[in-house]
């Protein structure tokens, strides 16, 4: 067994713009890190890693060496933030391909659920991490040998809004005009407050219709990517969004737009719900197929019970809940209630919810959050319907065999579900689909408590499993 002091390198890319590592051109570079990063460390990995993401550890200030020795774990887990004004790279060189041997060893997650930072190349060790974020880091020592990493290295700040994990933030200013050139993608970020539609508009013309691809990645968990262009442009959901905005080279001019949301797309309770047209009785009304909450109405035309269908993408959450007119005078003035919300998830069969004993000119409110996609093309599209009739009482039909209790008291939430046993990650959601909360279970658990520092209201919790999903209601009081 090797000595237990070992010395060694700390090794990253200098041209962070090319898709490999050329190592032979950055030898001079090595050289002058060698007098700064060679150090001399007794390695006790078992003091400074955890072996789950719940038991995860701060990295170490300055470098960590694990040598593959008798006793190491498969996977260590640790928390990691970048401290920089700027996105800063973090990792290691990346893995080598063609060597079957030496497989992926670094993950880096923007949330306990395995959704992973953004990677300067893909597929490699080195991520690029935004500032003042904290990241689960999970390390696989695969091959014998000894690990080294210092501490993230800032980009270079002309690189902003030319790639996307450097994207230019616009929310405190999204109304501002950019200019993207021809042959050029140009990248945003941008907090939502509620799910919309994004727009892209010239105060003259109106839409930019040039936009061949305009490209939208959730970065809070659930993630996911919605595209679009100039005609039809994609769907956010409520939270951080990185959005890139492409222009042909055959454009012959500049792109000015400014960047903003569709409230009409979404019609959600942060907008004017009553604005859009009632859904109708036994008629499909289509919704797009994305990572995306959608809220539509229902006007009661007379008396009686009613079965509210989602036909959507499996571990999509259908709610509904009820509209309060608060001004007579005023048809648009309007207050969404959730204290008696009813829920069902869709599972290998279409969400269904009966509600029975409703009145004529009753309004209720239905939303659609979804956190995948169909991915069936126009043939399959989502849609909401509602249907006249159905069982007495309310049924609602989850995702199959849905084993989710859920339970909360004191500031704590405590969920058990069959799903935790394979490491799941578990997502709090109040009613504008804005996370409130997160954790991760560890590989065999039953059980999970997570800190729900929350205000008083209806919340939706979502275990999200291997290829699977459960969700239950919770009340806070």
């Amino acid at each position: 067994m090797p000595h237990k002091n070992h010395i060694f390198a700390m090794i990253f890319q200098t041209n962070f713009q090319s898709t490999t590592f050329l190592l032979n051109s950055m030898k001079k570079f090595l050289l002058s890190l060698v007098t700064v990063c060679v150090c001399v460390i007794t390695c006790h990995a078992d003091e400074v890693y955890g072996t789950t993401p719940e038991t995860a550890k701060p990295f170490p200030a300055n470098m960590w060496f694990l040598q593959k020795l008798d006793g190491v774990p498969s996977e260590v887990y640790f928390t990691y933030t970048h401290t920089g004004d700027t996105p800063g790279l973090w990792g290691s060189a990346p893995s080598d391909p063609s060597n079957p041997n030496l497989g992926k060893q670094i993950y880096v997650y923007l949330c306990n659920g395995g959704q992973e930072a953004f990677q300067i190349t893909e597929g490699s060790d080195s991520y690029v991490l935004f500032p003042n974020k904290e990241y689960l880091v999970k390390i696989t020592p695969k091959v014998a040998g000894i690990f080294c990493m210092g501490g993230a290295m800032a980009l270079k700040p002309d690189w902003e809004g030319k790639y996307k994990y450097y994207p230019i933030d616009v929310t405190a200013n999204p109304g501002a005009f950019r200019t993207v050139s021809p042959g050029e993608t140009k990248w945003f970020k941008y907090k939502a407050n509620y799910p919309a539609q994004l727009t892209a508009n010239n105060f003259l013309t109106g839409p930019i219709m040039d936009f061949t691809s305009i490209e939208a990645i959730h970065i809070e968990c659930p993630g996911g990517t919605n595209i679009g262009s100039g005609l039809i442009p994609p769907y956010l959901k409520a939270g951080e969004n990185v959005i890139g905005f492409t222009l042909p080279s055959t454009a012959t001019a500049d792109a000015s737009f400014s960047i903003g949301l569709n409230a009409m797309g979404a019609l959600s309770c942060n907008n004017n719900l009553l604005r859009g047209s009632s859904l109708e009785v036994g008629k499909k009304a289509s919704y797009p197929d994305a990572y995306y909450t959608v809220d539509r109405f229902f006007n009661v035309p007379e008396d009686g019970t009613y079965t509210i269908i989602n036909h959507g993408a499996k571990g999509t959450i259908l709610n509904v809940g009820s509209i309060k007119m608060t001004d007579p005078s005023n048809e648009y003035k309007y207050e969404c209630d959730w204290s008696n919300i009813k829920y069902a998830t869709v599972g290998n069969e279409d969400a269904k919810i009966v509600v029975e004993n409703l009145k004529a000119g009753e309004k209720i409110v239905i939303q659609s959050d979804a956190f995948g996609v169909i991915g069936e093309g126009m043939t399959n599209q989502p849609y909401l319907l509602v249907e006249k009739g159905g069982q007495s009482g309310i049924s609602d039909i989850t995702a199959d065999n849905n084993t989710l209790v859920a339970n909360v008291s004191a500031g704590k939430l405590k969920v058990s579900s069959t799903l935790l046993a394979q490491g799941a990650e578990v997502a709090v959601y109040d009613m504008l689909a804005r996370k409130v909360a997160s954790s991760a279970s560890p590989v065999g658990a039953e059980t999970l408590e997570i800190d729900l520092d929350v205000n008083a209201g209806v919340y939706i919790v979502v275990i999200y499993g291997k290829g699977n999903s459960e969700s239950a209601k919770i009340v806070v009081k």
